[in-house]
């Protein structure tokens, strides 16, 4: 990688635009553009992204406890509604729960893509069944 790929692929990582991410990293939209059709810049820009992703399951995880901890304060604590307290109890499992189905299931996806591309697998077994049915 270059030095401006380095630079986009960190500023794809913060920016919510590709054309944000190219001028934060001091490149052209099309220069961002092209890098982004690359194989070897699209592979390292999806395992970062998986990165980023796993980082932030593990922090959620790894605060699980204490969430649960101001939660029951909240649902103890006098005087607030009990909406107020379900809505906080949702909002917290909820994230976590759906933050950690998709690590797994980027996981799965990653082992079957390697699976497939290493030829071990036989793709007949990833077709749809419900023909067979």
């Amino acid at each position: 990688m270059t030095d401006k790929q380095t630079a986009l692929l960190n500023a794809m990582l913060e920016e919510s635009t590709v054309t944000k991410a190219a001028e934060s990293a001091g490149i052209s939209r099309t220069m961002a553009y092209n890098y982004l059709k690359d194989k070897a810049f699209q592979a390292e820009l999806k395992k970062r992204q998986r990165e980023c992703i796993n980082d932030t399951v593990r922090y959620l995880q790894g605060n699980l406890a204490l969430c649960a901890e101001v939660l029951i304060g909240i649902v103890e604590k006098p005087g607030l509604s009990d909406q107020v307290k379900i809505n906080a109890i949702n909002a917290v499992f909820s994230h976590c729960k759906n933050m950690t189905e998709q690590a797994d299931i980027i996981k799965r996806i990653e082992q079957l893509e390697e699976l497939i591309e290493s030829g071990d697998a036989d793709e007949s077994r990833f077709n749809d069944t419900a023909e067979e049915s």
